[in-house]
């Protein structure tokens, strides 16, 4: 009965914001939503459901992301569903009027972009303060796709198959499925979306298989693992792509015994530290701050975290605590 999980997605709030957020969308202006880091499912839908939203109130909206999409799975979310993004090396900031961010803060961009974000809509926890034309930041919602989700219903923009299925996807990838913490409007978005959305799609995508390329790093975190000890702190060295580190560390998270796992690798001039954990209550997006955010980017949720360290930040810090060059052997020391 989709009615019923669509009285509890009327929230009082997003009719207030939306009425807000349009005062902040002219007719004239041309619109660029500005996706951050490498897009993810719930990035990438609430992307488009903003595009879906703002396109009929101005003259022009794109989506534009500055990484490319290169987790397997991800790139075949995006590639099924033609979600409409550009990806640049650099945002044509020039050529627009206003901005908006989705499933991201400002701050989380390093360095800060050059002019100021119009639009700001996020579930992720407040780094800082700040006031912006229009935020809407509900740290209580498993994702942001859940947040679009309500706006589109407010606005009776019309749900096709393929943006149902994109927020299913967003809200089930960033809540994993529903076993993190999650709000009562995303288990009302979930029953709603799993009614319009493709399941078939979505039993394809949560069915890929491990890239084969990435068996020396599960054998080297398998050799490291120490059954004697609460947690599991893997370098894997050089790497193509962070998604190595993601998916090492989504295994080892399933050891019973273990509390939290870090897998960390190097991957274009960046220290990737991808966390899990393992045991109930262990807040991985905790640790991550503590220990990293003045070297870079660090911070998640409870059950899933990461971060990001530029090289030469890293070998600072390492020179400065002298710890000479050896990456793994300062990680293990540091967690």
């Amino acid at each position: 009965m989709p009615h019923i999980f669509r009285d509890f997605l009327s929230n009082t709030d997003t009719v207030a914001k939306w009425e807000k957020l349009l005062r902040v969308a002219a007719p004239n202006d041309s619109f660029a939503i500005v996706l951050y880091g490498e897009p993810d499912p719930d990035s990438l839908a609430s992307g488009w459901a903003l595009q879906h939203l703002l396109r009929e109130h101005v003259q022009s909206i794109k989506i534009f992301a500055t990484q490319q999409i290169k987790r397997k799975q991800n790139v075949r979310f995006f590639k099924a569903l033609n979600i409409p993004i550009e990806i640049v090396k650099e945002v044509p900031w020039k050529k627009f009027t206003k901005f908006a961010v989705v499933d991201a803060q400002p701050n989380f961009f390093k360095p800060p972009p050059p002019v100021p974000f119009d639009i700001v809509i996020d579930h992720h926890p407040r780094k800082e303060h700040y006031s912006f034309k229009f935020s809407d930041v509900r740290q209580k919602y498993g994702s942001t796709s859940t947040i679009m989700l309500e706006y589109l219903l407010r606005e009776k923009v019309p749900i096709s198959k393929k943006l149902a299925t994109a927020l299913w996807y967003g809200l089930r990838t960033d809540t994993n499925n529903l076993s993190s913490s999650v709000s009562i409007a995303d288990l009302a978005a979930y029953g709603l979306l799993y009614k319009r959305g493709d399941r078939n799609l979505i039993h394809w995508l949560e069915s890929s298989e491990i890239p084969l390329a990435y068996k020396e790093y599960y054998e080297k975190a398998l050799m490291e693992l120490n059954s004697n000890k609460k947690k599991a702190v893997i370098y894997i060295g050089e790497i193509d792509n962070p998604d190595a580190c993601v998916m090492v560390a989504d295994f080892l998270s399933r050891f019973i015994g273990l509390r939290w796992v870090a897998v960390a690798g190097v991957s274009s001039d960046t220290l990737y530290i991808i966390f899990r954990s393992g045991a109930f209550g262990v807040h991985v997006g905790r640790i991550a701050r503590r220990k990293f955010k003045n070297l870079g980017s660090a911070g998640g949720h409870q059950n899933k975290a990461r971060a990001e360290i530029p090289l030469p930040a890293l070998k600072k810090e390492m020179k400065k605590n002298k710890a000479g060059n050896d990456i793994e052997k300062w990680i293990c020391k540091v967690l």
